[in-house]
């Protein structure tokens, strides 16, 4: 869990990213974000209780002007979503807008999402009034209180339209949560090896992307540009040698199941018969209900 939460944290950390992604879903493809535009804001907020303490939020930058900040914008990634979520998005503004009540500048607004990564439904209150009402606050009292909205963007569950708003290394990681693979990128760069790889076999527990990442580990140091369409063809590779691997020993351990239950019976005829005979011991093979390797070509 702390190791995803992390390498979604890395991966968002890059200005083209967190801009790529602010673009995507907040404003529907729209480019109003850019590296240039935008630098990082504080992650660490604080309030009292008894005495100081502190929180942070994932990832935060600003929307700036000739200097001036117009947006503060905050990401939270979750693997599972909270019931009182909306609390945690409204205590992360909060502290936002503490510090800004004394300092003297011109006041900025503050734009939270959180992004889920998991691939759990959830029916968390998606605004304030939902959560107090769950809690037992009259109806009637809560047109005398502020409602919040909670934005919550399932990552595995995006539409091919919104994914292909993705311009950064995020596009990647979209297509593969909802498609498996992300062959229409064949064409486009990978600029963050080593982020994007950790966060995929984070998220997917499958080793062969960092195994490939230190392959291209060289050649992206020189400032030579990583296309997608070579890493699929490598992890592509990778992936029929696993399967091969895979069904070898497959292969070895059922042969070896379907022989103990032959000489368990007493049927040495047999044992020849599937050892020299494929069809015979295919046959075999169903008698038992073991799986064989042709059930899986």
């Amino acid at each position: 869990m702390a190791e995803k939460d992390i390498t979604e944290k890395i991966l968002l950390s890059y200005a083209d990213v967190f801009a790529d992604c602010i673009n995507t879903l907040v404003y529907d493809g729209k480019r109003y974000l850019n590296p240039g535009n935008t630098q990082p804001a504080p992650t660490e907020s604080f309030y009292k209780v008894k005495k100081p303490r502190n929180q942070f939020c994932d990832t935060s930058r600003y929307l700036t002007e000739e200097g001036t900040i117009l947006l503060q914008y905050i990401i939270e990634n979750e693997t599972e979503l909270e019931e009182r979520q909306i609390l945690r998005k409204i205590s992360y503004e909060g502290g936002s807008y503490r510090q800004q009540l004394g300092n003297g500048a011109p006041v900025y607004g503050v734009i939270t999402i959180v992004i889920a990564w998991t691939g759990k439904s959830s029916r968390i209150p998606q605004n304030l009034h939902t959560l107090l009402l769950k809690n037992g606050v009259p109806q009637k009292h809560l047109e005398m209180i502020d409602d919040t909205k909670l934005t919550v963007y399932h990552m595995n569950n995006l539409s091919p339209e919104t994914r292909n708003l993705f311009t950064s290394d995020l596009g990647f990681v979209a297509d593969y949560l909802n498609e498996g693979n992300f062959d229409s990128r064949r064409e486009q760069e990978i600029l963050h090896l080593d982020a994007l790889c950790d966060l995929m076999e984070a998220l997917t527990g499958d080793t062969r992307f960092t195994e490939l990442a230190n392959e291209f580990w060289t050649k992206h140091q020189k400032g030579d540009a990583v296309m997608a369409c070579e890493y699929l063809d490598l992890l592509e590779a990778r992936g029929e040698k696993l399967g091969e691997k895979r069904g070898e020993i497959n292969g070895e351990t059922n042969l070896s199941s379907l022989l103990e239950k032959l000489f368990d019976l007493g049927r040495s005829q047999d044992v020849e018969l599937a050892v020299r005979n494929p069809d015979a011991r295919a046959k075999m093979f169903k008698e038992f209900s073991i799986p064989s390797y042709r059930d899986h070509k």
